[in-house]
């Protein structure tokens, strides 16, 4: 919950709750519940289980982060350059760093494929779902009911649509964070979108849906793991093109092939109620703008063959659409089980780490 995060495609990782339901195939294996519900029992998993509140020291790190990365490019201690660079950021003597100006701090960076003015990206929940409409109390840390604090004391139990408000009050907050929101519920990203926000701060009158709730810093994505939720998920992503300077798909673990010849455009409106119009399997990949592919690692994973992997990857080059392959995960390419460090990353001798123009 975490600064400098191991995932591939993010800097940072943030959770404002813990706990999830499973929905999909996708879900069978997850490591959040195996951690914690199962290992530390934290959290219940499920329709009738627990959602917890992270603390108040979890929540002050996107400000830090935020402070830092409005600081990019600038003078910075070796430590500040490891929060704002994170992984990315060669191995490097403090000494080494302090000694040079920021001009030779920034050339260096860029000698090592490091862009010194990148926006950080913060992966938000990878230990829940920002989209769950969830309508149980919110817990603390030790089991308690969390309440608002309100000028007599506590008072009505605190809801999650409570801490989605608060989540994106610290997203507005934080403008120089990219934050990554990936959901296994596409279809809920409209109804709870309870969040106008406007330049000014203020939400005008007369103002569009898309005016008022769309965000330069959040990126909406959807995973998808076999054709079946492909065809059911990538539609609803869809309805939000206007909200989000950036869509992306994570198809991980990927469980079957994927083919993205469908039309499914055409079997629902526009926001004026006119339908849409079909298009090709390119048009509609070219609507995205960002697709992510990996394997499943940990207990009991699942192979997945290379050529579903070529498939995604041959699809995103001939719509012009930004591939990152994430892992193998436990299975290599010659689908033997050797763990997800020595099966690495690299498709077919390429490592394919496409981002959105944007980054």
């Amino acid at each position: 919950m975490a600064e400098n995060t191991k995932i591939e495609w993010a800097h940072h990782t943030f959770n404002p709750w813990i706990g999830c339901t499973k929905v999909s195939p996708a879900c069978m294996h997850c490591y959040a519940e195996r951690d914690f519900d199962e290992r530390f029992k934290q959290v219940q998993w499920g329709p009738n289980g627990t959602r917890v509140l992270t603390g108040s020291e979890n929540w002050a790190k996107p400000v830090r982060w935020n402070m830092l990365a409005q600081r990019r490019g600038q003078s910075m201690t070796y430590g500040e350059a490891i929060a704002v660079y994170g992984k990315e950021l060669p191995k490097c003597e403090s000494h080494e760093w302090d000694n040079r100006t920021k001009d030779e701090n920034n050339a260096w960076l860029r000698e090592h494929g490091v862009d010194p003015l990148r926006r950080p990206r913060v992966f938000c929940a990878s230990l829940a779902d920002v989209f769950e409409d969830w309508q149980g109390p919110m817990l603390d840390s030790i089991g308690g009911e969390v309440r608002i604090e309100g000028p007599d004391g506590p008072g009505r139990l605190m809801t999650m649509h409570d801490v989605r408000t608060r989540l994106f009050a610290l997203i507005d907050a934080t403008p120089h964070l990219d934050w990554l929101l990936l959901t296994k519920r596409p279809e809920n990203i409209l109804g709870l979108c309870m969040w106008p926000i406007h330049p000014s701060g203020k939400y005008q009158e007369g103002m569009s849906f898309a005016e008022s709730h769309r965000r330069s810093n959040v990126w909406l994505g959807t995973s998808i793991e076999n054709q079946e939720y492909a065809d059911k998920r990538i539609p609803e992503l869809l309805k939000c093109r206007d909200l989000s300077p950036v869509l992306f798909l994570s198809c991980e673990p990927l469980l079957e092939p994927v083919d993205f010849r469908w039309a499914l455009w055409d079997s629902w409106n526009d926001a004026n109620g006119q339908p849409r119009l079909r298009v090709d399997h390119l048009d509609g990949l070219r609507m995205l703008d960002w697709v992510i592919a990996g394997g499943e690692s940990g207990p009991g994973a699942r192979p997945s063959k290379p050529d579903w992997f070529r498939s995604i990857r041959d699809q995103c080059q001939a719509a012009g659409v930004p591939f990152l392959f994430k892992q193998w995960g436990e299975f290599d390419q010659n689908l033997q089980r050797v763990g997800k460090v020595r099966a690495g990353r690299s498709l077919d001798g390429v490592t394919h780490d496409g981002f959105p123009v944007r980054s």
